[in-house]
């Protein structure tokens, strides 16, 4: 039967079937709101969150730097005279001269010169601004340099005779970075006995221009005033070129005096200012940019009669580039001066002629004797021990080892910028190179002409030197190293911070992978802090609470830097280690570099694999061990968290275990471990490339290559010895010293050579334009650890002394002698030297490891 529903009762059902559904639709309604606060109220959180850690945070480990505090931020680097002493130099390694400061964006000055009387100027570019080699001149580089406040730079370029003398003051009208007085000396040149045989004329030129060009990188704090006093008459009596304010420096104002000229009339001034367009880059481009518009002056007002250039006298509200052109008959001296102005001071009302006299003319003069007199009295305290059985040092020694560490302090410089990384495997869609983070840098470098930027390697030499000079100022350069660490514990090995210093760099050189290493060299420099702390009870020296709070600040990224090369350089089997970055699959190389071992092109195994063992790493991370271990027993930590690396040390220096791994029983040489044949050769084929036949040079290979000692003998054989890891009493260290004399191998009367001649790829070519660069010449940082592993050897007790004693005194006098004849015959240090001629050769001048010969001369 079916039961039938009234209206009443269905109107019932339905009242009673909405009120639930009704309750149900308002609590739902009021939790999805809660949903939707939740939600806001998480993406504000986030938002601030996001803001006050930065984006950085974000991003991936490589990209991160490492949560430790800064070394940068250390209070002896944070003191505020420290910083206003330092914060101007002559910080652009890049150039002949320039001076910037030590902030992100920089008030920068910098220095061009050029005959502007002859249509060769224009023609050649024959501008001089950035070092260059290409400028072929007879000479350049600082005699003296203390790194801070005082140098003396000689230049001989054709025709000109140059000495720029660079000096910073603090006076009590001095506002923040002090004043500095840049004095030009130019005179025509003599030539040489060499040129007069060659035949070689004398020059016509009679004169020369001089531009000093100030930049600010951001806009002016106050705007530019552009000779403010009018045209100078008599630029005897000096001139204000321009006052202006910057973030940093505050209130400023540049001068200009010609001290003394070759008769009554006095230079001729000419300037231009402008502002910096960012889609032009003027101040990158400032050679190109003024000689631009001297040519339109030219084309716009042609000479009648005789060719000049000028700048064309102008100036543009809102200029932050300032370009001033002193042309003068020679020999003149032109003096620069830059003044710093207290707060609240306008250069203008304040009249700051007795400051300028004070930086100009005869008082500069006396200012810069002073300045170089102390330079001399601290060199020999530094360097020249009167002791029993300190060397003697002849004269012209003493001056090529003090312009060996003036070019390496007067060429350190002050970056900012961020790296480039490359991170495996690409994000999806994206690009797989990402910026690391901005980072300053305060760094030497390796070459003014070739590498004006910081190499990581090379650093640990350039510390060995300068921490001798300048304690303060060596930690001041390893801090900003070590502050580039990133989460992981890598740093990246080439540092190419800034516009000015990618804009000379090959584009494949710019960016970094952070699976590649670089020797960890700064280790050197680093254990030498550590054992000044070992002799602290019977030391008096002051610095020693400054290294005790630098390795203590220091640990954790030490920790960090070790533990990366631990476990990412670690090789197939126990104890081994790898360099990574070698290329497997290439066919136009000889022998694939290694170039994150820093030794380039030395001959590795022939076919690059997983399984290679790099003899040169495992040693290095022997000294790492050690000083690791060396330092934690400094600072005083419990033996829970120095053992392991005394314990690794002792592993890594296991003789028996080394030799299983890595010795010739046949020949009693160390060597590489790596799937490789002696049978390649570099032939020239053709190939269809789109179409068309190329000749091409490439690699090919005859007998397949098997897994084998590399016989190869050089530089990397010799680390165990360099690395001091041979007992000074065993057997094997009599017969390392016997292969390092052999004079068939390594050893030539100009120093120790990086490659034996008996090397199949001894002195070959890598590729059809890459001339041998590890394959023979000398090399005068690995000189120096040979010396340093000598003078170990010769004061241990053992059969091996007396040898010792004897290659080290003959090494010291072949190298030294060498390096100081080629300097005093061709005027540079050089990158590397000839092992057959002892000729420098490669880059130059090397301003960087080369420099160890000022620490080889004094027998340290």
């Amino acid at each position: 039967m079916t039961v039938g529903m009234t209206s009443s009762g269905k109107q019932a059902l339905t009242k009673k079937t909405e009120e639930p559904a009704k309750r149900i639709s308002r609590t739902g309604t009021w939790r999805i709101s809660l949903v939707y606060i939740a939600a806001a109220a998480l993406m504000v959180l986030a938002a601030i969150y996001f803001k006050t850690r930065g984006p950085g945070h974000f991003k991936p480990p490589e990209l991160t730097p490492l949560r430790a505090p800064k070394l940068t931020s250390l209070p002896e680097l944070k003191d505020p005279q420290y910083e206003d002493k330092m914060l101007w130099g002559s910080y652009r390694s890049g150039l002949y001269f320039g001076m910037r400061t030590r902030t992100p964006k920089s008030l920068l000055s910098g220095l061009m010169w050029f005959n502007p009387d002859s249509v060769d100027t224009l023609r050649g570019q024959r501008v001089r601004h950035a070092a260059s080699q290409d400028d072929e001149l007879s000479t350049y580089g600082w005699v003296r340099h203390d790194g801070e406040s005082y140098g003396r730079q000689v230049l001989v370029d054709g025709e000109y005779n140059m000495t720029l003398q660079m000096v910073k003051h603090f006076g009590e009208e001095s506002g923040t970075g002090g004043d500095w007085a840049v004095r030009i000396l130019v005179s025509r040149a003599v030539l040489t006995q060499a040129q007069i045989a060659k035949g070689t004329r004398p020059g016509s030129s009679k004169r020369v221009s001089l531009v000093m060009y100030l930049g600010d990188e951001e806009a002016p704090r106050t705007p530019w005033r552009v000779l403010p006093q009018g045209e100078p008459e008599d630029l005897k009596e000096g001139s204000m070129l321009v006052t202006g304010g910057n973030k940093a420096v505050g209130t400023w104002s540049f001068h200009t005096v010609q001290s003394a000229s070759a008769g009554k009339k006095a230079g001729r001034l000419d300037y231009l200012a402008l502002p910096d367009e960012p889609q032009y880059q003027y101040l990158l481009h400032i050679k190109e940019l003024m000689m631009g518009i001297m040519y339109e002056r030219l084309e716009r007002n042609p000479s009648s009669d005789k060719f000049r250039l000028y700048l064309p006298n102008g100036a543009t509200t809102g200029s932050n580039i300032g370009l001033f052109q002193v042309t003068v008959s020679m020999p003149a001296t032109v003096d620069f001066v830059f003044l710093s102005h207290q707060k609240g001071v306008d250069p203008l009302l304040a009249d700051p002629s007795s400051r300028v006299e004070e930086l100009s003319g005869a008082k500069l003069t006396a200012l810069l004797q002073r300045h170089e007199q102390q330079f001399d009295s601290r060199f020999d305290k530094s360097f020249l021990s009167s002791g029993p059985g300190a060397p003697a040092l002849d004269e012209e020694t003493q001056e090529v080892a003090k312009a060996a560490l003036s070019n390496l302090l007067g060429s350190m410089g002050y970056f900012y910028g961020t790296s480039q990384v490359r991170l495996r495997p690409p994000s999806a869609g994206g690009s797989s190179v990402h910026n690391y983070w901005d980072a300053p840098l305060y760094s030497a470098v390796p070459s003014r002409s070739f590498f004006p930027r910081g190499f990581l390697w090379d650093e640990g030499f350039h510390q060995l030197l300068v921490q001798r000079w300048n304690a303060r100022m060596s930690r001041d350069v390893i801090a900003h190293w070590l502050d580039l660490m990133n989460t992981h514990g890598w740093i990246p090995r080439e540092q190419i911070l800034g516009k000015e210093a990618a804009q000379r760099v090959p584009a494949e050189f710019v960016v970094q992978d952070p699976s590649h290493a670089n020797p960890p060299s700064l280790f050197l420099p680093i254990m030498n802090m550590a054992r000044q702390l070992q002799r602290a009870a019977a030391s008096q020296d002051a610095d020693l609470p400054e290294v005790q709070q630098f390795l203590r600040q220091a640990w954790p990224r030490l920790e960090a830097w070790y533990r990366w090369f631990n476990t990412t350089q670690a090789g197939p089997v126990p104890t081994s280690y790898r360099w990574h970055g070698r290329n497997s699959t290439t066919n136009l190389e000889l022998n694939p570099k290694t170039l994150t071992s820093g030794l380039d092109d030395y001959p590795r195994a022939s076919h690059p694999t997983d399984q290679e063992r790099h003899l040169d790493l495992r040693c290095w991370m022997a000294l790492a061990s050690e000083a690791m271990a060396i330092i934690g027993e400094a600072l005083g930590l419990p033996a829970h968290t120095t053992e392991p690396y005394r314990s690794t040390a002792d592993t890594l220096r296991n003789i028996p275990l080394l030799a299983s791994l890595h010795l010739d029983p046949g020949s009693g040489q160390y060597r590489d471990y790596g799937l490789h044949t002696e049978d390649v050769v570099l032939q020239r084929r053709n190939y269809n490339l789109e179409g068309k036949m190329q000749e091409m040079t490439v690699r090919v290979v005859g007998t397949p290559p098997t897994y084998q000692l590399v016989p190869c003998f050089g530089y990397v054989s010799l680390f165990p010895l360099l690395m001091r890891l041979l007992p000074p009493s065993s057997e094997e260290l009599g017969r390392q010293l016997e292969l390092l004399r052999d004079p068939q191998l390594l050893w030539t009367p100009f120093g120790i050579r990086s490659l034996s001649p008996t090397c199949s790829l001894y002195k070959k070519y890598n590729t059809a334009h890459d001339p041998p660069y590890w394959r023979g010449q000398i090399w005068i940082n690995i000189n120096y650890l040979a010396l340093t592993a000598l003078d170990h050897y010769r004061s241990q007790e053992g059969p091996w002394a007396a040898s010792a004693q004897q290659a080290y005194e003959e090494l010291r006098t072949a190298v030294l002698s060498n390096v100081v004849a080629e300097y005093k015959g061709r005027g540079y240090l050089y990158e590397q030297y000839d092992d057959a001629s002892g000729r420098g050769v490669s880059s130059h001048p090397f301003t960087g490891w080369t420099a160890l010969v000022a620490l080889m001369a004094a027998g340290k």
